[in-house]
C-alpha cells in the first residue's frame, strides 16, 4: 500500500487517508474516491489530497476482515458486516465459548496490521454477546500475510456451544451434626446451577457419610436413567480412598480424576459408572458463586470431553475470588485471631456544607478523634484510619490517638476505595471491623461485643450490631471476604454482601442507639452542641 499526496484530479480510485470537511458535508477517512467525491473535494478549494493507494498484492481492510472472520467463525457464531476494517463475532445462541488460545496468539504474531481480540476462553455467554472482534489496522494488508493468518485459524475455529438436555440426580451424605437446612440450601443451589445448563434435577437422596450407606444409594440412583450423578459429602473428599470415591468403586465405577487446579473447587472428583458421569462436589458447591465446579459443568452441559490436558490448562486464571464458602477453617485457638479496625475518615462532608463534619468540635476533641479513641480503647489488635479530604487536618486531629493513618489518594472516587485501602493495610488480620468516622456514639464495649462474637462463632463471617431490631454500624467481615472487599467499586460500600450472604451473618444485640446515629448535615451536627 502506498501513501502520498496527489493532485486532486489524480486521486480517483484511491482511499482518503484523513477525514475532510467540505461545504457539502464530511467525508470520512478510508472513503473510496469516486468521480463524484473527487468533484466534491475539488469544489471545496483543495487542489491536492493525502490518499492511500492499494498495491497489486494488497487486500482492502473490509475484504480482509471479512475473509478472516469467515475462516475463524465456527458453530454458534454470527458475523457483523465489515466496516472500517472491522468484523465483530457474536454468539448466535447462549452457550460456552471455545477456542484455542495458542491459535489466536499465533495468528496475531503474523502481521501487526491483522488483529484478533477475544473474550477469555471457556466463558458461558448469553445470546448476542460479542465474543471476538477482527480489526485490520491499515486500509489494506498484504494478501500473503492474510492467507497465512487464515491458514492458522482454519484448523481451530471459535465456537459457541449450546447446552444439551440432561437429567441429574443428587446424593448428599450427612453426619450426626449435619443440619437439614444446610442440605436443603445445597439442593436449591444445585437446582439453580443446573437450570441454565438445560439440566433437570430429577431425584435427591440423603444418607449417612459411610461407604456402606452410600454404595446402595449410588446403585439405586443409577437405575433412574440419569446422565449425571452429583454427590455432596458431609466432609470434603480428602483422598482417593475416602468415603465417596470408595463408594463409587464399590458401586462398579471408577475414578477418572481427583483434584483440579482451580480454587475454590480444588477438591472436585470426576468418576464414571457406565455412561453416567459422577461428580464428587467440592465444599464450595454449597455456594452459588462461580467456582471450579461451574467450569466443569459448563463443559459437561455441552458434551465436550473433559480431558486431563484441559483440566491442567485451568491453572492459569484458576485462582478465583475468595468466597465465604471456601473451606478454610478458622484458627482453633481463637484467642490468637487478629481483628483490625478500619475507620473511614476520607469523605468530603458535602451534605454538611462548608463544615468538615469529621473535624466538628465535640468539646474536648473532634468527632473523628472520638471515633478513633474508642476504637483504640477496644480489644482490636490494630486500628487504621483511612484519610482523604483535608487529610492533613484530619491526621492532625488523630495525632493524639494510637490509630495509624493511611492517606487514600483515590478518596474522591467513593467509599469503596477507602475500604480497599484499609483492607490492604490489614491483610494479615483474620477480620476487619469497618467503622464510620461520623458515628461518635459507638462504644468500645460494642466493638468488643462484635469481636467476641466473631471469635466465638467460627461458622459466621459477618457480624452486625442490632439495636431495637435495627441493624447498624460498625460491621465486621471475616478474612474470607477480603478478596471481595478488595474489588469494591464506587460509593456503595459492602452492603450488598449482607444480601448475598445472609447465612454468614451473625446479629449481636447491643445496648443504646449509638450504632444507628451518624451525622451528615449541619442541622444534624448542631444537635451535638
Amino acid at each position: 500500500m502506498i501513501f502520498g499526496t496527489v493532485d486532486i484530479r489524480n486521486s480517483e480510485g484511491c482511499y482518503l487517508a484523513h477525514s475532510l470537511q467540505t461545504a457539502d458535508g464530511r467525508i470520512s477517512k478510508g472513503t473510496f474516491l469516486t468521480p463524484d467525491i473527487v468533484d466534491q473535494i475539488a469544489a471545496s478549494g483543495l487542489t491536492s489530497v493525502l490518499v492511500a493507494r492499494l498495491g497489486p498484492d494488497d487486500v482492502h481492510e473490509d475484504s480482509a476482515a471479512r475473509t478472516l472472520a469467515q475462516g475463524l467463525a465456527g458453530k454458534g457464531v454470527k458475523l457483523s458486516s465489515a466496516r472500517t476494517g472491522r468484523v465483530n463475532l457474536h454468539a448466535e445462541t447462549e452457550g460456552l465459548c471455545l477456542f484455542d488460545v495458542q491459535t489466536i496468539q499465533s495468528a496475531n504474531a503474523i502481521d501487526e496490521g491483522i488483529t484478533i481480540a477475544t473474550i477469555a476462553p471457556n466463558q458461558w455467554v448469553p445470546q448476542g454477546r460479542m465474543v471476538a472482534t477482527i480489526k485490520i489496522i491499515p486500509y489494506a494488508v498484504n494478501d500473503d500475510s492474510l492467507q497465512k493468518v487464515v491458514t492458522i485459524v482454519a484448523g481451530s475455529s471459535l465456537s459457541v456451544c449450546s447446552a444439551i438436555t440432561h437429567r441429574a440426580a443428587l446424593i448428599q451424605t450427612r453426619l450426626n451434626s449435619t443440619r437439614e437446612q444446610v442440605l436443603d440450601k445445597t439442593r436449591r443451589i444445585t437446582e439453580d446451577r443446573l437450570t441454565p445448563r438445560a439440566a433437570e434435577l430429577i431425584n435427591e437422596q440423603r444418607c449417612q457419610h459411610t461407604v456402606d450407606s452410600l454404595t446402595p444409594i449410588i446403585k439405586s440412583t443409577l437405575q433412574l436413567d440419569v446422565n449425571w450423578l452429583l454427590i455432596v459429602g458431609a466432609s470434603a473428599i480428602s483422598d482417593r480412598r475416602d468415603v465417596i470415591p470408595e463408594a463409587i468403586i464399590a458401586a462398579g465405577g471408577h475414578i477418572d480424576r481427583y483434584g483440579i487446579p482451580v480454587d475454590p473447587g480444588n477438591l472436585l472428583l470426576l468418576g464414571r459408572v457406565g455412561d453416567v458421569t459422577i461428580i464428587g462436589l467440592p465444599g464450595c458447591s454449597r455456594s452459588a458463586k462461580y467456582n471450579g465446579l461451574d467450569m466443569v459443568m459448563d463443559r459437561l452441559a455441552c458434551e465436550i470431553p473433559i480431558t486431563n490436558d484441559w483440566l491442567s490448562s485451568l491453572s492459569v486464571g484458576g485462582l478465583l475470588a475468595e468466597i465465604a464458602d471456601r473451606p478454610t477453617p478458622r484458627i482453633a485457638a481463637k484467642q490468637t485471631q487478629q481483628v483490625g479496625v478500619i475507620i473511614l475518615a476520607a469523605g468530603s462532608s458535602r451534605r454538611a456544607g462548608s463544615t468538615n463534619k469529621l473535624l466538628f468540635d465535640l468539646g474536648e476533641h473532634a468527632m473523628v478523634t472520638e471515633v478513633a479513641r474508642v476504637a483504640c480503647a477496644s480489644q482490636a489488635d490494630r486500628v487504621i484510619a483511612v484519610t482523604g479530604f483535608e487529610h492533613s487536618r484530619v491526621e492532625q486531629a488523630l495525632a493524639s490517638t494510637t490509630a495509624q493513618c493511611h492517606y487514600n489518594k483515590a478518596h474522591a472516587s467513593g467509599m469503596a476505595s477507602s475500604v480497599i485501602a484499609g483492607v490492604s493495610c490489614l491483610t494479615d488480620c483474620d477480620a476487619v471491623l469497618v467503622c464510620l468516622g461520623d458515628m461518635p456514639h459507638v462504644t468500645a464495649a460494642v466493638i468488643n461485643q462484635l469481636i467476641d462474637a466473631f471469635k466465638a462463632n467460627p461458622d459466621k463471617s459477618i457480624v452486625i450490631p442490632v439495636s431495637d431490631g435495627r441493624r447498624g454500624n460498625p460491621v465486621l467481615f471475616g478474612k474470607v471476604f477480603f478478596d471481595t472487599l478488595l474489588t469494591l467499586e464506587g460509593d456503595t460500600g459492602a452492603k450488598y454482601l449482607l444480601k448475598q450472604y445472609p447465612d454468614e451473618i451473625l446479629e449481636v444485640a447491643v445496648e443504646g442507639d449509638g450504632i444507628l446515629l451518624d451525622y451528615d448535615t449541619q442541622k444534624e451536627l448542631d444537635t451535638l452542641i
